[in-house]
């Protein structure tokens, strides 16, 4: 429950350099918390007694503390800052409840407003709906509490229906906001990660996609095998662009069908498609064409042509590691493939991948 969103906070605070200037907010804020309930000792609608003194002391103590830590510790993990929004509910609902009158405590509620903008950011909605039914019910309980002691409804309108409207409703409104443009944003990324045609990655999202998988799976043997339509050119003369877009997506899906979960499909141009595939303990080369090797004569429908492919693999510990040096040796490996005929699948020939297979052809094996 609101991971996504806290990921999706923190990577564009980072992407957009934010993070230490809102970390500088978030800490100003803990030691404004702190400052009001230094002035609110001296209020005559203060703190009465030792005890409500003591409990708005060691709310100012722990908001310094925490104020600092934000400036001086690292970001917060998701569970830190699910802590970070309990502690401040709690201490604004402390400071509040320890006033004189009911005008007091209920005025000290809408700074809970500022803590739901925090929690509709970096946590999303459903914590955010969480934090602001703990603001309803203090709102609530003040009114409730006032009204046994004789005050009026009426009377305690003009304070609490601010205090809702700061403490409840702006973060709500907010919240809706934040969403739809967390919801743009995510379009726009994916629609700059994706080709619209195929619905598979484009260059750039396969980059981004391959970068990810390798930071987090750590060293692995990083197989490409890159295809296109032969004679695409003769498909697009004779039956049109529809015709040759058809072939495409008819081919998008056939690649997409016989990858893993955890391998990368794009189309990294024209015709051009690649599966990037992360060999590691569990695979090896020969299977891996022996997967894409069913896909060089596709016969469906009124779609029909051949298809060739080239192979390469690098390990990415490899000090010379490129994913462009990969992509490159298996599009030598595909046009050493259509030299040949087409309709076939060849592997370029490394240390790695000689003893596996020199080159496969459809329905026989051939040299590299």
């Amino acid at each position: 429950m609101g991971r996504r969103e806290y990921v999706f906070a923190t990577n564009s605070l980072r992407a957009g350099h934010f993070m230490r200037v809102f970390m500088l907010v978030a800490g100003l804020g803990c030691i404004g918390l702190a400052v009001l309930g230094g002035v609110m000792q001296l209020h005559p609608e203060g703190p009465a007694g030792v005890t409500a003194r003591s409990v708005q002391g060691t709310v100012l103590i722990s908001a310094v503390v925490i104020g600092v830590y934000w400036w001086r510790a690292p970001w917060p993990s998701f569970g830190q800052s699910v802590a970070f929004v309990v502690w401040a509910d709690l201490a604004c609902a402390m400071v509040a409840v320890t006033m004189a009158t009911p005008a007091a405590r209920l005025s000290m509620t809408s700074y809970v407003g500022l803590i739901g903008i925090f929690a509709g950011f970096i946590l999303g909605t459903q914590i955010l709906r969480l934090h602001c039914a703990f603001s309803a019910l203090l709102i609530g309980g003040i009114v409730v509490w006032a009204v046994l002691e004789d005050h009026s409804v009426v009377e305690l309108f003009i304070y609490f229906m601010p205090a809702f409207t700061w403490a409840v409703g702006v973060p709500l409104i907010s919240s809706v906001l934040i969403e739809l443009g967390r919801r743009a944003i995510l379009t726009t990324a994916r629609s700059a990660h994706y080709d619209s045609l195929t619905r598979l990655r484009n260059r750039r999202g396969m980059y981004s996609a391959v970068a990810s998988a390798l930071r987090q799976g750590g060293s692995t043997t990083v197989a490409v095998a890159v295809c296109d339509i032969d004679r695409f050119k003769q498909l697009n003369d004779d039956g049109g662009h529809a015709a040759g877009d058809a072939a495409l997506v008819a081919l998008a899906d056939l690649l997409r069908d016989v990858a893993r979960d955890d391998e990368i499909t794009a189309r990294i141009g024209g015709d051009e498609l690649a599966l990037v595939s992360f060999l590691g303990d569990r695979g090896s080369i020969s299977e891996l064409v022996d997967r894409v090797s069913v896909l060089t004569r596709v016969r469906g429908g009124a779609v029909e042509f051949s298809v060739s492919f080239g192979i390469a693999t690098m390990p990415s510990a490899d000090a010379h590691f490129a994913v462009d040096d990969v992509l490159r040796h298996a599009d030598a490996a595909m046009y050493d493939a259509k030299r040949s005929g087409g309709a076939a699948c060849a592997v370029y020939a490394t240390e790695s991948t000689t003893a596996a297979s020199a080159a496969r052809r459809h329905g026989r094996d051939r040299p590299a």
